[in-house]
């Protein structure tokens, strides 16, 4: 066994030792967290680190931070221990989302980076079996599938009439620090492990004048450490509150699903959501977050409504959800032959068209290089690993089409003539294996637990 090896076992191990303490004693109040920052989980969180990323404001690649990794290491360590340790500023990237906005995301430099995976790492050892079952976003073995497959249990419940479906306001870079760090304290009593937790929150950024100034508001997309941290707000503001209001208030028949800060709520009818609704604007105000309106709407929606509508030939109102528009349609039991009303997905026109607009501009620059069609088909693939799944085989072919057709469009100006003829082209994509549209998870029949929050 090697040397790497082992030493992934022994963190491995360390970590899952909090779990389990964590997930037998959940009142348990954790110390001396910080010898689990040693030079073996330094080594790990480098290795793991993506290399290929954007690099922060010093220009320090992982490659040129690996030439010395062991003096580099040893002298990291070695700050953290001391408490001299301060991380250096964040330059701030803004990149367009599907509705017009921009978001910022802040690019840490390297050595940050493996400082932010550590703290990570531990924080998520001993919140993770803490947090709920309706949960999703950011969480080892789950994501935006087990989401949408919770959420699907949800609205075919003979139980559901209505949806909340919300978004919160600039959700990342509006979190009070007070309040996350008081919620922190409740779980962790080392003091020295805490200072640095509230040093990589402050930790400055670079602003539109050139300055770097503390940060004093919020946990910035694009930092190791945010999505974890975030994760606790909601989960004392959020999800043990709707936990208490779901069994006091509607008897146990309310539903949420959650990923990050986008949340859908199910409901018996739309009193109960408006209700909730209210509660819910209250609540995030005293936590310092709020809703944003333009994204937050509710509508019928439910098997008992979709079946309600079919009968008297009303069409049921849709919604968006992880980039998918969810809309009511009739499928067919194949045992017995007979209609029945079940929810689809398709993907969504914004997210639909925003990639296929960054692939073509893609194309357009980088045309004249030999690896155009590889990147092209990673790109590909990794859209169809998102939006490939039952009921958008529709979307999914005429998304495939549209990217071979920018690349025969735009391989074909590299010169002034033409470099090739379809019939030439496809056997090119064949050759390079470029993905097909093809159906790869189907939703619909994943057994998975249900949406509610337990």
């Amino acid at each position: 066994m090697s040397t790497q090896h082992r030493e992934h076992e022994d963190l491995h191990t360390k970590l899952d030792r909090i779990k389990q303490r964590s997930l037998r004693d959940r009142g348990m109040v954790f110390n001396n967290l910080g010898h689990q920052i040693n030079l073996e989980m330094l080594r790990s969180c480098f290795h793991s680190l993506d290399g290929s990323k954007a690099v922060g404001i010093d220009n320090v690649t992982k490659e040129q931070y690996e030439q010395n990794l062991e003096e580099n290491l040893g002298q990291l360590l070695m700050k953290i221990r001391r408490g001299s340790y301060h991380p250096k500023a964040s330059r701030i990237v803004e990149i367009p989302k599907s509705d017009g906005s921009r978001r910022p995301l802040a690019i840490a430099c390297f050595e940050d980076k493996i400082v932010q995976e550590s703290v990570k790492r531990i924080v998520e050892a001993i919140y993770e079996p803490l947090f709920l079952e309706c949960s999703h976003g950011f969480r080892p073995n789950r994501g935006c599938h087990t989401a949408l497959i919770d959420l699907n249990k949800s609205l075919m419940s003979w139980e559901c009439g209505a949806v909340l479906e919300i978004d919160l306001r600039k959700y990342f870079n509006t979190i009070p620090h007070e309040p996350l760090v008081r919620m922190l304290e409740a779980k962790i009593s080392d003091k020295r492990f805490l200072h640095l937790i509230i040093k990589l929150l402050k930790a400055p950024t670079i602003n539109e004048a050139g300055v770097a100034e503390r940060n004093e508001l919020g946990c910035p997309q694009g930092s190791i450490f945010s999505p974890v941290t975030a994760n606790v707000y909601l989960h004392h503001a959020m999800d043990v509150w709707f936990n208490w209001i779901n069994e006091n208030v509607f008897g146990g028949s309310a539903h949420m699903v959650r990923y990050a800060d986008d949340a859908v709520f199910t409901f018996r009818n739309l009193v109960q959501a408006e209700q909730f609704q209210k509660l819910l604007v209250k609540r995030l105000a005293e936590f310092g977050i709020s809703l944003n309106e333009a994204k937050t709407k509710v509508l019928i929606s439910g098997q008992r409504e979709a079946t309600k509508c079919k009968r008297l030939g009303l069409s049921m109102p849709t919604f968006t959800f992880l980039g998918f528009l969810h809309v009511w349609g009739i499928s067919v039991n194949r045992k017995t032959g007979k209609e029945f009303c079940r929810v689809k997905r398709r993907t969504c026109s914004e997210r639909f068209k925003k990639k296929l607009s960054e692939i073509k501009s893609d194309i357009r620059k980088n045309r004249h290089k030999k690896d155009l069609i590889a990147r092209v088909k990673r790109v590909t693939q990794g859209y169809l690993n998102y939006f490939a799944i039952n009921d958008n085989s529709k979307r999914i072919s005429q998304f495939v089409h549209e990217v071979k057709r920018l690349l025969y469009k735009y391989l074909n100006r590299r010169s002034q003539r033409r470099s090739f003829n379809w019939v030439q082209f496809r056997e090119i994509l064949r050759k390079e294996k470029f993905p097909e549209a093809r159906i790869l998870r189907n939703l619909f029949f994943d057994l998975k637990p249900t949406g509610a929050c337990q």
